[in-house]
């Protein structure tokens, strides 16, 4: 009887340094041809797919098109996904997801999501989707309207309280 033959790789550590990492691991075990274009990895070939659950199940599916590098932390990836006729970026991180699994056999990168972090303006979970902020004082995490809009009003952090203001190109600053 042979042994039994791998068919679901963990990519979770890989997805939460960068995207070097994941197409690294992803293509030495399944084979992915990919462009490089400065921190982005273009997919040649349009046959890997995402598929996004919670526990309940299956909520979300597509295409990655590209893998990149997430520019708002120091490390990361973004998953450009293709679903129907609109794009989509996915940033698992350890905030939001509790694994990464490829399945080798269907060339699909299973993500199981898990909002650990609330919104520190609403208390809503943040969510894969959810594009966030953070206070640069206390690092403290928000939706990124919600921040946006709080720092608006009342000009400090919601959490630390210290003074916040925003530039003109929207980004919150220590005021």
């Amino acid at each position: 009887m042979s042994p039994k033959q791998v068919t679901s790789l963990d990519l979770t550590n890989e997805v939460f340094k960068g995207p070097t990492e994941v197409v690294n691991k992803i293509a030495e075990s399944i084979g992915l041809k990919h462009t490089k274009v400065i921190e982005t990895f273009v997919l040649e070939e349009r046959d890997l797919k995402i598929a996004l659950q919670k526990q309940s199940g299956v909520f979300f599916r597509g295409t990655i098109t590209w893998i990149g590098d997430n520019k708002t932390s120091s490390q990361g990836t973004i998953f450009c996904v293709e679903s129907g006729s609109e794009l989509k970026l996915i940033n698992p991180n350890e905030e939001n997801t509790k694994q990464v699994l490829l399945d080798m056999k269907r060339r699909i990168v299973n993500v199981l999501t898990e909002g650990k972090v609330n919104c520190n303006v609403c208390g809503k979970n943040i969510e894969i989707f959810d594009e966030t902020a953070s206070c640069p004082i206390c690092n403290t995490k928000a939706h990124k309207d919600h921040l946006l809009e709080w720092v608006k009003m009342k000009h400090v952090c919601p959490s630390c309280e210290q003074p916040l203001k925003i530039t003109d190109s929207g980004e919150i600053i220590s005021g």
